[in-house]
């Protein structure tokens, strides 16, 4: 007891700060994704006919924005619960009835933060911009509630809290929610900084539910690293693909940098592997994870994505000096997971090289 109180202001400490860097992350991923709003949406107006009524003329861009906001309506994600509850009654698992009220209480709380959001941000929808300047105020008149994504909110929301309770399915629900974010920008309804507040809180709400309320602090501090891990990412996919590296000494600089941290992530995943049969667990393989991903970063060569990253690889490397490094992982569970990184990064380096600046966002 005496060690555990001992360690407790060092850790008061370090949670602190990772709520400090993942905050910072948000903070630089949203201004950065700010600046593609007007954008991406005066592209999708332009592939948009509006007689008789809103249709985009792309087939896949169609397909998503009418398939997304069928997925994203309330009722039916609140659908997925119930049959979860009848599920769990039908095949006696109590477990999964505990998944699907917790699924239903972040719906709950997803609701009342995105609706009391929209009416205090007042933010016109899309529509009602027809000029690059706005203002934002108080407001309950229909159209002013842009800010946050209602679809975005409840679809991640429900999405988190099946990917935690359902791990091997995680990737297919984050998805799923990806592609209801998608829609409501290809919509019309939202800019991407709408639904990425939608996104963030639905993380919240899905962290807040799927832990005991006196935990909340380490559930809100949990789910801003994940928010902030996951706009890190969008925002540096959407600047790739949109922008061509720096010209110039800085983009040699920056790209040499990066070269060299996913170099050195890469071999100290080398040492890992070579330990794993004799550790449980070892630091080595999140230290080069977090070397990776802001190696690839600082390969955008963009300032701004550098810092967004940065900050988050801050906020886990805060969060993994917390843990129990004697934890023992499947041997499966490795394999699936070194697979998962090794392909991310053969896909990263695939768009870094091919890929740039292949979207009209400029």
């Amino acid at each position: 007891m005496r060690s555990v109180l001992s360690q407790s202001p060092q850790h008061t400490i370090s949670s602190i700060a990772a709520v400090g860097c993942s905050c910072a992350a948000l903070a630089v991923g949203f201004f950065g994704l700010a600046q593609f709003d007007l954008p991406i949406i005066k592209y999708v107006r332009s592939v948009t006919v509006h007689l008789p009524w809103d249709q985009l003329t792309v087939p896949w861009m169609a397909f998503t924005s009418d398939m997304g906001d069928w997925i994203g309506q309330g009722w039916r994600l609140a659908a997925v619960s119930f049959l979860l509850v009848i599920g769990a009654w039908a095949f006696e698992k109590p477990t999964v009835k505990i998944v699907a009220i917790q699924s239903l209480i972040a719906h709950g709380i997803a609701a009342l933060l995105a609706n009391g959001m929209k009416h205090l941000v007042g933010r016109p929808r899309p529509k009602f911009i027809h000029a690059g300047d706005w203002h934002m105020s108080l407001s309950w008149a229909s159209g002013l509630d842009s800010f946050p994504s209602g679809h975005s909110t409840a679809s991640f929301a429900v999405a988190t809290v099946l990917a935690k309770r359902f791990p091997l399915f995680g990737p297919l629900c984050i998805a799923v929610a990806l592609f209801v974010a998608l829609s409501r920008v290809l919509r019309g309804s939202h800019f991407p900084t709408d639904v990425l507040g939608g996104a963030v809180i639905g993380i919240l709400s899905g962290f807040i539910a799927t832990a005991p309320l006196r935990q909340w602090r380490t559930s809100i501090q949990n789910g801003l690293r994940h928010a902030a891990m996951g706009t890190s990412a969008l925002f540096a996919l959407l600047w790739v693909l949109s922008r061509r590296m720096e010209e110039g000494m800085v983009g040699i600089l920056f790209l040499a940098l990066g070269i060299v941290a996913v170099a050195g992530g890469l071999w100290i995943r080398r040492i890992y592997w070579s330990r794993r049969g004799r550790t449980r667990r070892s630091r080595y393989s999140n230290i080069s994870a977090l070397l990776i991903a802001y190696g690839l970063a600082a390969m955008t060569t963009s300032p701004l994505v550098i810092s967004s990253v940065g900050f988050a690889c801050m906020a886990s490397w805060l969060h993994m000096n917390g843990l129990n490094d004697d934890l023992e992982e499947s041997p499966r569970w490795c394999v699936m997971r070194e697979s998962a990184l090794m392909g991310g990064l053969a896909i990263a380096i695939f768009i870094l090289i091919d890929a740039r600046g292949v979207l009209p966002f400029q």
